[in-house]
């Protein structure tokens, strides 16, 4: 990986305009993507706040006379129109940046991934979106990635472009929302958030040990929100199924655990996700129970609980049940997070990555195209 110097300085002390572009297929759901929402949306604000110029908006909305210091494609696909776009903005002398948060460029992976895994894409189609992808990060010299697993596969495929690490981090709107203080042993309630309908494999891994925890606690309950396929036995009540909310009403959810979930199939794709359940649940006070893929390590003092399988995962939650051992992992856990997860760390390292300072140590937004 390299070195943050790589690059050159191009922009001295002064606001930049930048530009997020996503390049989802659906050009007016980009902004529920809870992908664009991290990556984009959120180190957006996060350079806002240093004083820059920020957009987001679909790649194919992007207008003829737009000006952008910087670009970043969120997860580009290629395209004859695309590529246009790109050779309008390269002629301009805009800085472009590719940023891919999943292994979805390899084609000869494409069989782990998790549409194919779990039946909800063919094989043929998923090597077809895989090597759009390629094709497209092949065209940048410069590719920001969530994890450092993800990093070296992409140094792998694209040996021609400087690869920066920039971990997920705590939601700018959760910061300045605040926190609602020391987690309390309530009711626990066990919460998972499958975020896509891709999850069904990954839920299995723990659900003998979820569905024992709540056999032997008659008081427990999990509470799922988002779209899952599953069975699991109990009581009646016990387990409630709730639809996908907006990112703004997804703190509430949330907020509402005991105990978070976060179990992945092991798979070369899994093993380059990022430990956003774990922070999301974390800055709220609130431990996950994760299976202990590298990323998560970050969080080994904060908040995450490894369970690599059903058993472990039910002797984690039964575990989490001692008050005095619960709050000894939450006290101060929101800290303890922001620490590792801090989007004004991961603006500062975009910044210097693309050869620019800040305009501004800190202040108020210059405005932008609001999400």
């Amino acid at each position: 990986m390299v070195a943050l110097s790589v690059s050159p300085v191009r922009y001295r002390e002064r606001a930049l305009s930048i530009g997020f572009l996503a390049c989802s297929r659906n050009p007016r759901l980009f902004q529920k993507d809870p992908s664009f929402v991290y990556r984009c949306e959120n180190l957006g604000l996060a350079l806002q706040a240093k004083g820059h110029r920020v957009s987001w908006l679909h790649w194919s909305a992007l207008a003829p006379r737009q000006r952008f210091d910087v670009v970043v494609f969120h997860r580009p696909r290629c395209s004859l129109l695309w590529r246009s776009v790109l050779w309008w903005l390269r002629r301009q002398g805009t800085t472009l940046v590719a940023d891919v948060d999943d292994l979805v460029f390899d084609t000869a992976l494409a069989q782990h991934s998790p549409g194919v895994l779990n039946g909800l894409v063919g094989l043929p189609k998923m090597r077809k979106q895989f090597a759009e992808h390629a094709a497209a990060l092949a065209c940048f010299d410069q590719v920001t990635v969530s994890t450092q697993e993800l990093a070296a596969h992409v140094e792998r495929c694209f040996p021609q472009a400087a690869v920066l690490v920039l971990p997920n981090a705590v939601h700018m709107t959760w910061r300045a929302a605040g926190k609602n203080g020391e987690a309390q042993l309530r009711r626990p309630v066990v919460t998972y958030f499958p975020g896509t309908r891709s999850h069904d494999r990954d839920f299995a891994v723990y659900r003998d040990g979820v569905e024992g925890f709540l056999a032997a606690n008659a008081n427990a309950r999990l509470a799922v929100t988002g779209p899952l396929r599953f069975a699991i036995s109990a009581r009646p009540g016990q387990v409630v199924h709730h639809d996908k909310v907006p990112f703004a009403d997804y703190a509430e959810r949330v907020q509402s655990a005991w105990v978070n979930l976060a179990p992945l199939e092991s798979t070369v794709f899994t093993r380059c996700k990022s430990a956003l359940k774990i922070l999301e649940a974390g800055f709220w006070g609130k431990p996950t129970v994760c299976s202990p893929l590298s990323d998560a390590q970050r969080f080994a003092s904060a908040g995450a609980v490894f369970a690599a399988d059903a058993p472990a995962c039910c002797a984690a939650l039964q575990a989490l049940l001692v008050p005095a051992y619960y709050a000894a992992i939450t006290h101060g856990l929101s800290a303890r997070v922001l620490a590792q997860a801090d989007a004004r760390q991961a603006a500062d390292a975009f910044l210097e990555f693309i050869g620019a300072k800040s305009a501004f140590p800190a202040g108020p937004s210059s405005g932008g195209t609001p999400v």
